[in-house]
């Protein structure tokens, strides 16, 4: 649906959506600042600390993650703040990509119902206080979206090429981006139109540009992935079951799906839709929507069965990205009213749902201290700061108990896990420059190891309290022994 504006309302409607953006983005860094204000940075932060220290076209994951947490942490310093700021402005951006892509195809009302159903998709909120390889698909994946569906209306280059970039970039933040490719190449040959498409530069462009921005990764893929790819995806992605097993584990992820997204199935059937309606969302008569149905289904549809085939660790927690389309589908019919009163209620309840969040993180914090699987959590920028006052030199290297070492790196820029390096001669060079041996009290192996290091080398015992608001969480201690060259 397309509609006709003046300049002036043009303007006042950029102003509206740039207000509720900002208002949405901070909102929820601040939900998210104070809810995790008892405990540190994920452990994902730590691991993208680790990548950013040389810059490859391939980690352990796809680079993307890693290549925009260097960009970030060049300008902010590495402060749990500037942590959750980044989570938040990935949502927010992936937002107002959303915004332009709703308005091709949707009039200001619906796009506005559409803004506020996904405002109230928890993959957008509760879900999205951690930077990681789902937050980083999620505005790329609706840029390739947008740039497509342009690319397959006005077979402009320009929106091919962004189109084919923008597909590229979600494949580099995680594989789960292939889904996305597969929905591409779906609608690129279905529907009235799809002649026109192929007569035109539009998809050969496409696909030569997401070919060039993707390239240096798969030969990275074939020529230098190490050890660790392989055995995270031997580890962690594949899995064997009984196929009846495997069947079932597709339905509950398609189920855990649609699940996410109740809120926006809820303004759908608050705007009493006829059966006519209905039968046109669900199978649309324009071409548009058409092929916004089949980038929706397809990238949804398709892990389940390839799950059956060959079976995979599958969570509905990874269609962070696949939900922008979404009101599209939903609110895009010409069928179904949608009075401007429907928006302003549905922007008033996400915005409603969004303080009350904001009110409700402080007591989120407190539970935390007292929540046995954040203990830790809650020191490992303490430890850090430990090892920076107890070591006389910048420690290069450190060896750490099991439950910490992945979340302390994050904190010591200039020092990578022992356990990363896979190197002999590196970890020697390393060892000589700055070695802290950092253990839990309990962890009798680590401290083994420190034993080993340093003869004669003391070690040191701190007891760490992390308090909030006047609250303490438990005591936690820790030895730590630094072994570096005067």
């Amino acid at each position: 649906m397309t509609t006709v504006e003046h300049p002036p309302a043009q303007q006042q409607e950029r102003t509206i959506v740039a207000l509720l953006l900002i208002g949405f983005g901070t909102l929820w860094f601040l939900f998210t600042d104070l809810s995790l204000s008892s405990v540190d940075v994920h452990l994902d932060l730590s691991e993208m600390s680790v990548w950013a220290e040389h810059f490859a076209f391939g980690y352990k994951h796809p680079p993307l993650s890693g290549w925009i947490f260097a960009a970030w942490f060049a300008i902010f310093p590495r402060e749990n703040w500037a942590a959750h700021l980044l989570a938040a402005s990935t949502v927010t951006t992936t937002l107002a990509i959303t915004w332009c892509l709703l308005r091709d195809q949707l009039s200001f009302e619906r796009a506005l119902v559409g803004l506020a159903a996904l405002a109230l998709v928890p993959l957008y909120t509760f879900q999205a206080i951690k930077f990681n390889a789902n937050l980083v698909q999620m505005p790329f994946w609706a840029g390739a979206l947008l740039y497509y569906l342009r690319a397959r209306r006005d077979l402009g280059v320009k929106d091919a090429v962004l189109a084919g970039v923008f597909a590229a970039l979600t494949f580099l933040g995680k594989y789960w981006g292939v889904y996305l490719l597969a929905g591409m190449a779906v609608a690129a040959i279905s529907g009235s139109g799809t002649r026109r498409f192929w007569t035109s530069k539009a998809p050969y462009v496409m696909a030569v540009a997401a070919l060039i921005v993707v390239a240096p990764h798969l030969h990275w893929l074939l020529t230098e992935r190490g050890k660790d790819t392989d055995s995270f995806l031997a580890q962690s992605v594949f899995s064997e079951r009984a196929p009846l097993t495997d069947i079932a584990h597709s339905i509950r992820y398609l189920v855990a799906s649609i699940a996410y997204v109740v809120m926006p199935l809820v303004f759908f059937a608050a705007l009493r839709p006829s059966r006519a309606a209905i039968a046109d969302t669900v199978w649309p008569k324009d071409v548009q929507r058409q092929q916004s149905l089949i980038l929706l289904i397809v990238p949804l549809i398709v892990p389940a069965l390839v799950n059956v085939a060959f079976p995979h660790r599958l969570t509905a927690v990874w269609t962070f990205p696949n939900w922008a389309i979404l009101p599209v589908v939903l609110y895009g019919s010409p069928l179904l009213v949608v009075p401007r009163a429907a928006a302003t209620r549905a922007i008033m309840l996400a915005a409603i749902v969004s303080l009350c969040a904001v009110i409700a993180a402080p007591w989120i914090a407190y539970r935390h201290l007292s929540d046995s699987s954040y203990f830790h959590r809650q020191h490992w920028q303490q430890l850090a700061n430990a090892v920076a006052g107890l070591s006389p030199t910048p420690v290069r290297v450190f060896h750490a108990s099991n439950s910490i070492v992945d979340g302390l790196a994050f904190y010591m820029p200039l020092a990578r896990p022992l356990s990363g390096i896979l190197s002999r001669q590196e970890r020697a060079e390393r060892e000589r420059e700055g070695l802290a041996v950092i253990c839990t009290a309990d962890d009798k192996p680590c401290q083994v190891f420190g034993d080993g290091r340093g003869r004669g080398r003391p070690w040191s015992d701190v007891s760490l309290t992390r308090t909030f608001l006047g609250f303490a969480g438990p005591a936690m201690a820790y030895r730590i022994k630094i072994i570096s060259t005067p």
